[in-house]
């Protein structure tokens, strides 16, 4: 009886440990691509404006200087911004400050990153206090790395962003009418840029579509649903 119990108890604790290390390694590849979110969309966005911006800065130099000018402050802005996102990053001491405003850092994104050639509407309907910060972050990350997937792939003359809050949801989409891409052959690709995206929207319960044919431009949605907010005595 002494054998079979101490073969059972070594077999659970196998079992046990195995079910740990298990847990180690989900935990660990959740990390990993955490991680990997964090440095695409905030490190890797503020270099591609900056790096953006110093193009524009080049190609204005000789005919408009003042232009020229006003680009090299957006870039030095874009370099002191992702060197803060990086300390944070890295040290992990204290989380992201949440937006002042989606409207507001949406409306801060596309000024810097305006190009000539591109008409860029932005139109926000909605409270945003129906939101959590941490929604409100995701969602502007989200639709972020939409609108410069379009202008750095797509070459649209166009891009069209659409926020709409409510209740009991909050959506977004970025459509554009540039060359558009072969979704199969991109998901064999493996890019980061819309794996996060998607991403980060299912760790808030929603979840991001991209549709796009070569030739037919590209059209994102969000969708995230939104807890219901708390009633006050005084409401009906």
């Amino acid at each position: 009886m002494e054998e079979s119990l101490s073969r059972r108890i070594r077999e659970s604790a196998e079992s046990y440990h195995s079910f740990l290390l298990n847990q180690v390694n989900r935990a660990q590849e959740e990390e990993r691509r955490r991680i990997a979110r964090e440095l695409h969309d905030r490190i890797g966005h503020g270099i591609s404006v900056a790096h953006q911006q110093l193009a524009l800065s080049e190609a204005y130099r000789v005919a408009d200087s003042a232009r020229a000018s006003a680009k090299i402050s957006v870039v030095q802005q874009a370099i002191l911004e992702t060197m803060e996102n990086l300390r944070q990053l890295t040290s992990e001491l204290h989380p992201q400050t949440p937006l002042r405003g989606l409207e507001k850092a949406l409306m801060g994104f596309l000024e810097a990153v305006e190009d000539d050639g591109v008409n860029v509407a932005l139109t926000v309907n909605g409270d945003e206090s129906w939101a959590a910060p941490r929604v409100l972050d995701e969602a502007f990350l989200i639709v972020r790395e939409a609108v410069r997937n379009a202008l750095s792939h797509g070459g649209p003359a166009m891009i069209l962003v659409r926020v709409n809050i409510a209740p009991h949801e909050l959506f977004a989409s970025v459509q554009d009418n540039g060359c558009g891409f072969d979704q199969a052959a991109v998901r064999g690709h493996g890019g980061v840029g819309l794996t996060s995206m998607r991403e980060r929207a299912e760790l808030l319960g929603g979840r991001a579509v991209v549709s796009s044919e070569p030739g037919q431009g590209c059209l994102v949605e969000l969708f995230i649903p939104l807890a219901r907010q708390p009633r006050g005595p005084g409401d009906v």
